[in-house]
């Protein structure tokens, strides 16, 4: 999307870029309401306490209305900027196309077959080569409630990336949640695995955002090392063998249940979409600041 777009509406609404998240996410759980759990599960590495204060914040600027209590829905005028904020971003992105219409609406099929393959994933029964269930297609149940019509191609291309990610997640989720490891301890031995953080500091720092206190994370430390993943000081903690094989397995997993969908392209068809993304990437540098 076009950032200084994005950034303008976000700062005219009077919120900061972590409350328009939820809010988005709101308009994709409607006709439910949105709560700090219903979030949570959404993106499970924050925590529930930070969701509560932005969809207060949201509150408090008249785009929620809270009722019952711990229970929000869009109001009209948030509704309103929502859809004046995703309307507006797509029509720059319809102008910033750099691909020719035939091209554009060809990589959208494309990605159409996709998103529609990964939607028809369903938990079963693993089968004997099978560690894991394949996911559960929540979170890109969610995100293709924001689909939009298929022209113009670059907004549905877009918006079909979105739900690829979200499916990203979901295959995440299934890879890492059975094996009992709590959402903050996987982050916390995700940045030690990609060299992103070496202390409980440097951790705590990097992921003021989520909204956890520092105990918590000294709790995702402990709950580590209790499972043998992590060893050393909290100054300098490491990974051990059995953590970064851990952390190992779980990106296969994610990589194997992400990329199953993916089978029914051929392989044309995938080189195909390479060289598309390719051209649309170099063809959009210069023209999006």
């Amino acid at each position: 999307m076009n950032e200084p777009l994005i950034e303008r509406i976000i700062t005219e609404s009077g919120l900061d870029g972590w409350t328009w998240g939820p809010l988005l996410t709101a308009f994709t759980f409607e006709p439910e309401s949105t709560t700090p759990a219903r979030l949570q599960a959404r993106g499970p590495y924050t925590a529930v306490e930070a969701y509560l204060a932005r969809l207060s914040a949201a509150a408090g600027r008249g785009y929620l209305a809270e009722a019952p209590p711990g229970e929000y829905r869009l109001t009209d005028t948030g509704r309103a900027e929502l859809e004046r904020f995703i309307e507006e971003a797509r029509a720059a992105m319809s102008q910033a196309d750099p691909l020719p219409r035939v091209d554009g609406e060809r990589l959208a099929v494309l990605f159409d077959r996709l998103v529609q393959s990964s939607l028809s994933c369903t938990v079963r029964a693993p089968t004997p080569d099978e560690a894991l269930p394949p996911p559960e297609p929540r979170c890109i149940r969610l995100n293709y409630k924001l689909m939009p019509a298929a022209t113009p191609p670059l907004p549905y291309i877009e918006e079909a990336i979105s739900c690829l990610n979200a499916y990203r997640d979901d295959a995440h989720v299934a890879a890492w949640q059975p094996s009992g490891l709590s959402a903050t301890a996987l982050e916390f031995l995700t940045l030690l695995w990609r060299g992103e953080a070496d202390s409980l500091d440097a951790v705590c720092q990097r992921l003021a955002h989520r909204g956890h206190p520092p105990q918590v994370y000294a709790e995702a430390l402990a709950e580590l090392r209790a499972r043998g993943f992590i060893e050393g000081p909290e100054g300098t903690p490491h990974m051990t063998e059995a953590g970064r094989a851990f952390r190992d397995q779980v990106e296969a997993d994610t990589d194997r249940y992400f990329f199953a969908p993916w089978s029914g392209l051929d392989d044309a068809e995938k080189a195909e979409l390479a060289d598309s993304l390719t051209r649309l990437r170099d063809g959009l540098k210069g023209k999006v600041p």
